[in-house]
């Protein structure tokens, strides 16, 4: 007998159909088995039991049911993971008793609630005289619909607090409204309440997490009223719902047939997105109105290890596409690039041929000629400093092929292309430090937070080995987020020992130090072969490299901004520190 909506969410929901929905389960005897999401690991130790219903890890210990998987995965509380579920179930859960309905509804679900609310609410506006402009531009761009309604797109309706009254209305605050994002603290009075709707005169387009739920909306300028004080297109700011980097649009809908496919399409818009899944490519995602991230890149490793990036070959468009080559490469994710024709879009290039796109996704290119073409194309083969510069920028390149073989392909062509001795190729690729592989540190191993744990090893580590550390020329600046542990790397550096060193410090961080030496310690005596020198290179190349990339992401939107304005003074320069900072990446 069932007593309780967890124990029919249970006997309507199968452990293996859940978990499968997150990460590509392997049929292991009676069980399944896959890489653990929670940690990075090489050999499978995530095992899912078809019989028992439940998960475990033997290599990071997390383990429970589908309950447990869903807190952990969504990194949300019990309550938020049982709505997730009933709704996945169809179970009611405001038939149980209201004390206990009222416990399991957390501040998540309210938000859930008010952005599930605002949907509606912008797709009846759709319906509206204004409404009804828009959608004639939808269809201009080749949108039936029926993809349209599919979707759920919206209108945002041109009132300053149209979308604050309604939500009101319905019994929400103007402070938990204030928590989604919708709406906007003023500065000016232009509000009776001291709020106005963050999204007006707005084409709209709801982003989902994996589970369908509305987590947030990205807002597209009106076409036929465009107001150049606004960007083309504005989002949902982070949120306790929703953060933007961890966000793919269009997965929800797009998951089944990435992994049946094995290959993820990504583009830049979320036009481009309705596109193709109106005409049948069902396997394509954009990246949320941001730069493509690391835990984006994680999420799609769930489903494939293959990825192909269709983005516009604008300025923007190709320096994102290059700094999510890398990225990606780091993950290990086989990657692709699409060219479409005459530089269009992926939703332009559907509308007018769609035989042309199916083409440009069956003849894309593997990211060593993409980037071989592209610097090909801004630069002279033909003078000493055009071939200076194809140099200096492709063999980088060559340097990241794991495989000798195609290492030699690749020194080949460049050589026969630039009318230059591969053997002189050869002496200028053994200049370029080799690329420090991505690996990661058995300490690491069974953290949940890589970041703030590389930082603890490192500095652990320069404790542990204060003569390396000395020696070493170049000493980093700038490279940690923790404040504490910042304060030990300057003390460090000004001190010649660590009892000089415990000397500058607060009792609290003495008491860190000793702790983090313990760590390394214990590491030290786990592995066979512990190679102090290159442990720490290791690790001052990644947090180097973690800064650099902070740096990339906060030019990437000054670009856009940039664009937006037709800055083309600021654009310039923007895209010349960009370009500079993205070879610093390259050779670490």
């Amino acid at each position: 007998m069932i007593n309780s909506p967890i124990e029919e969410i249970k006997s309507k929901l199968d452990i293996i159909d859940v978990i499968g929905g997150y990460i590509k389960l392997q049929k292991s005897g009676r069980n399944y088995k896959a890489p653990c999401p929670f940690h990075s690991e090489k050999t499978p130790s995530f095992m899912v039991s078809p019989e028992k219903q439940l998960w475990r890890c033997f290599g990071c210990n997390r383990g429970g049911s589908i309950f447990d998987f869903i807190m952990e995965i969504e990194g949300v509380e019990f309550g938020d993971a049982l709505r997730t579920l009933a709704q996945r179930a169809g179970v009611e859960l405001n038939k149980v008793n209201p004390k206990l309905a009222a416990q399991w509804k957390t501040e998540r679900t309210r938000l859930y609630e008010i952005c599930d609310l605002t949907n509606r609410f912008f797709i009846k506006q759709l319906e509206s005289k204004a409404g009804k402009d828009i959608q004639k531009y939808l269809f201009s761009r080749g949108l039936k619909l029926k993809t349209i309604k599919d979707w759920e797109v919206g209108y945002a309706p041109n009132h300053w607090q149209g979308l604050l009254d309604f939500l009101n209305g319905r019994g929400y605050s103007d402070e938990e409204i204030m928590k989604t994002g919708l709406i906007v603290k003023s500065e000016t009075g232009k509000s009776k309440r001291g709020y106005y709707d963050r999204f007006r005169d707005r084409i709209i387009f709801p982003i989902k997490n994996i589970n369908e739920a509305v987590i947030g909306f990205t807002g597209r300028e009106n076409p036929n009223n465009p107001d150049e004080r606004m960007g083309k297109y504005i989002n949902t700011p982070n949120t306790l719902i929703y953060d933007k980097s961890q966000v793919l649009y269009g997965l929800d809908k797009a998951k089944l047939d990435i992994r049946k496919k094995n290959l993820c399409i990504l583009v830049e818009g979320q036009t481009d997105v309705l596109m193709s899944h109106q005409e049948g490519f069902n396997n394509i995602i954009a990246s949320s109105g941001t730069a493509l991230t690391e835990h984006q890149l994680k999420i799609i490793k769930r489903y494939t290890q293959n990825l192909a990036m269709a983005f516009d070959m604008d300025l923007a468009g190709e320096i994102a596409t290059k700094r999510g080559i890398d990225l990606a490469i780091q993950s290990g994710l086989n990657v692709k690039v699409i060219n479409l024709p005459n530089n269009q879009d992926p939703a332009d290039c559907l509308q007018k041929n769609v035989s042309a796109w199916s083409n440009a996704v069956n003849q894309a290119k593997g990211f060593v000629e993409f980037y071989l073409e592209s610097i090909f194309v801004k630069n002279d083969p033909f003078t000493g400093e055009g071939k200076k510069i194809i140099s200096q920028e492709f063999l980088p390149v060559i340097r990241k092929i794991p495989n000798k073989v195609e290492q030699a392909h690749w020194l080949q062509e460049l050589a026969q292309r630039i009318k230059v001795s591969e053997s002189i190729l050869m002496e200028e690729l053994k200049k370029i430090k080799e690329p420090i592989i991505n690996r990661p540190l058995d300490y690491l191993e069974d953290k949940k937070d890589n970041k703030e744990c590389l930082e603890e090893y490192t500095i652990g580590l320069i404790l542990s080995y204060p003569s390396i550390f000395r020696r070493q020329k170049k000493k980093p600046q700038n490279i940690f987020n923790n404040p504490d542990l910042e304060k030990i790397y300057k003390s460090l550096k000004k001190n010649k020992d660590i009892k000089s060193t415990k000397k500058d410090l607060s009792p609290q961080l003495e008491k860190q130090i000793d702790h983090l030496i313990f760590k390394i310690e214990t590491q030290r005596n786990l592995v066979d072969e512990f190679k102090p020198k290159k442990e720490i290179e290791f690790c001052f190349a990644q947090l180097k490299k973690r800064y650099l990339q902070k740096k990339l992401n906060q030019l990437n939107l000054s670009i856009k901004e940039a664009e937006n304005k037709k800055d083309k003074i600021s654009l310039k320069k923007l895209t010349q520190d960009f370009n500079k900072l993205s070879k610093q990446i390259i050779i670490i």
